[in-house]
């Protein structure tokens, strides 16, 4: 229901509540309005749990953060790295009434906020075609990826995107701890922790119900994350492309994946060196750290990937390993001495499920360049013989 004030006063009139308690809900709802895209005014829990349809028992123990864990955690397998042992993606989906609370959030109060225009996923609209288009005959490429990109990502980083929604403080900290979850032991060895994830003392004005300790970060998984991220990092967004700009080159961010082009041929490797670490330490200002592993300088003559596609051309286009990858996944699967369970074993999937979606991921991606193809991919997956 839109809100109405005049509406809301008669009816707290009615109802017997003071002017004064009204006068300063109407003060908070119209500062929440006053912003540019603005979600629906949220007075309190209990008006949260009106909207939603929840309890306010059920809502205040999400942002309490009391009983089980409401998440339920998986692994899904990372791009091999020759050489190196398999790894794995900890993704952490919420419980059904969760995941439903976090829906609306993300449709009535994120879904039409201002991203940077040079993030290019999840926002409304984004494609990765889109982000890779950007990049289109590239001759030089800088390719930097973003170490736990939502880990990194604190409940005070997303505290401080709904205070920019125009929700009062304490809102804004339950909307927080309602899209943050505490953080689980199953880490990457050697990831580090985001920054101030433990707090060293208790502040004076803190309310008692929801101390912890321990700071929750965006779970990856949860469908407010993608978006939480993309505006909680708006102000690192303006600083890159601004150091991107001072030198003519093209940035773009999808997620953790940061993207400088230029059609250049002279820009060179020093300048691309410089660009590298000023973008380090552009990162480690804004309590991210890069995956130094990954990041590459792709000079004229070198094939240049962007996000899985070929930006050597006029258009982005799928990859020679990509489809050959595919084929040999559909292959096995569909082969009478193989099947879906065997092959998940031998490629070092964790569950037959766990293939099933990396495969299903695959052929999305695939759906935004080549639809034929992904189409021809999609009819034999359906016909694998899944348990």
């Amino acid at each position: 229901m839109v809100w109405n004030s005049q509406r809301f006063v008669k009816a707290g009139v009615l109802a017997g509540v003071s002017t004064e308690i009204l006068d300063n809900a109407v003060t908070i709802a119209e500062h929440t309005l006053s912003f540019r895209s603005p979600g629906p005014p949220i007075l309190t829990l209990g008006h949260l749990g009106h909207l939603t349809g929840l309890s306010v028992k059920y809502l205040r123990g999400l942002v309490a953060r009391d009983g089980e864990d409401p998440y339920r955690q998986f692994t899904i397998r990372k791009r091999p790295i020759p050489g190196q042992p398999p790894r794995f993606r900890f993704i952490a989906v919420p419980e059904p009434q969760l995941m439903d609370l976090q829906r609306w959030i993300l449709s009535e109060i994120l879904q039409h906020a201002d991203c940077h225009p040079a993030s290019v996923a999840f926002a409304p609209g984004s494609r990765l075609r889109t982000a890779a288009y950007e990049h289109r005959r590239a001759q030089w490429l800088v390719k930097i990826d973003v170490r736990d990109f939502f880990e990194s990502i604190t409940e005070i980083d997303v505290y401080r995107v709904f205070l920019a929604r125009g929700y009062q403080p304490l809102t804004a900290l339950e909307l927080a701890r309602i899209c943050t979850r505490l953080r689980d032991v199953h880490r990457e060895k050697g990831s580090p922790a985001p920054r101030n994830w433990r707090t060293r003392m208790r502040a004076p004005n803190s309310v008692g119900a929801y101390y912890s300790a321990v700071m929750g970060t965006l779970p990856q998984g949860a469908p407010t994350s993608p978006m939480l991220a993309n505006l909680a990092v708006k102000d690192l967004d303006d600083k890159l492309q601004a150091i991107a700009n001072k030198v003519g080159l093209r940035y773009t961010r999808y997620a953790d994946d940061l993207t400088f082009s230029t059609t250049d041929k002279t820009f060179g490797r020093e300048r691309s060196v410089q660009l590298v670490g000023e973008v380090y330490t552009t990162l480690g200002l804004h309590g991210l750290a890069p995956n130094t592993s990954k990041t590459l300088i792709v000079p004229p003559g070198a094939r240049k990937v962007v996000l899985g596609l070929l930006v050597d051309g006029s258009k982005p286009r799928l990859t020679r390993d990509f489809r050959a990858k595919m084929r040999m996944h559909l292959h096995f699967l569909l082969h009478e001495d193989v099947g879906p369970t065997a092959h998940a074993i031998h490629r070092g999937f964790s569950s037959v499920e766990g293939l099933r979606q990396h495969l299903l991921g695959l052929i999305a991606f695939a759906g935004q360049i080549d639809r034929s193809f992904a189409e021809e991919c999609k009819v034999k997956l359906r016909s694998a013989n899944w348990p």
